[in-house]
């Protein structure tokens, strides 16, 4: 991404913004009925939004293009809306800073905008969310939430259902650990979770569990293209 992106957002570079987007939402409060408030402001450029997002280019430049300078945004919250535009201008986003939510309001905001990339650059950060066995039900309850995303939902439970075979190698350690979760609220999920680790097989001999160091009784059970160390030294195979 060109250094000049970035610059274009200090006042000190010259070419000054011409869009501002007012983030709207409902803050916390003790009434039942919420007033609309405004919870902050992200300023840019129309032609380098239009340049990034055909959502923006029609809003901006199309037939029935928004004249107006100031731009209404709502359900999202400012801090991903900032993220997205961080991202539009190639500044370095401290993707570890945000929750799991939080990564799940970029990625509606990727989608509702067109930004494939962005939507990748999300999906990576679902692969390596760090997990502990206090927090991987919270986290894997959180993307089964967001099932109207399938595509990073489901790689952010393969990643949870990753951890917990990973953790849990044995039949009895996995039985344990559902057992503990009964009553909790999370028993969908903890079947999702359990359904991934099953399917789940070795990427080198194929199998469920894995045949490292263990005798192979038939070669046609041997996963194509897998590696297979021979230690016998008089087998007729080494």
């Amino acid at each position: 991404m060109s250094p000049v992106l970035t610059s274009l957002l200090d006042p000190m570079f010259g070419i000054p913004t011409d869009v501002t987007f007012q983030i709207m939402g409902f803050k916390n409060s003790e009434k039942e009925i919420c007033d609309e408030v405004l919870l902050g402001e992200v300023k840019g450029h129309k032609l380098i939004f239009g340049l990034f997002s055909p959502v923006f280019k029609k809003e901006f430049f199309g037939l029935a293009r928004e004249t107006k300078d100031v731009i209404p945004v709502r359900q999202t919250t400012l801090e991903s809306f900032d993220k997205m535009c961080d991202y539009i201008y190639g500044k370095t986003i401290e993707w570890e800073e945000l929750s799991v939510e939080e990564l799940f309001d970029v990625v509606n905001l990727a989608e509702r905008y067109q930004l494939p990339r962005l939507m990748d650059e999300v999906k990576s950060q679902m692969e390596i969310v760090p997990l502990t066995m206090e927090s991987v039900m919270e986290v894997a309850d959180t993307g089964a939430e967001f099932i109207q995303f399938p595509s990073v939902s489901d790689i952010l439970l393969n990643t949870c259902a990753n951890f917990l075979k990973n953790n849990l190698p044995t039949e009895g350690q996995l039985l344990r650990f559902t057992s503990n979760q009964s009553g909790r609220g999370s028993e969908a999920t903890v079947l999702q979770l359990l359904a991934l680790i099953m399917d789940k097989k070795c990427s080198n001999c194929g199998e469920g569990e894995c045949r490292d160091l263990k005798d192979i009784p038939g070669l046609e059970n041997l996963f194509p293209g897998c590696n297979l160390t021979v230690k016998n030294p008089n087998s007729v195979w080494a």
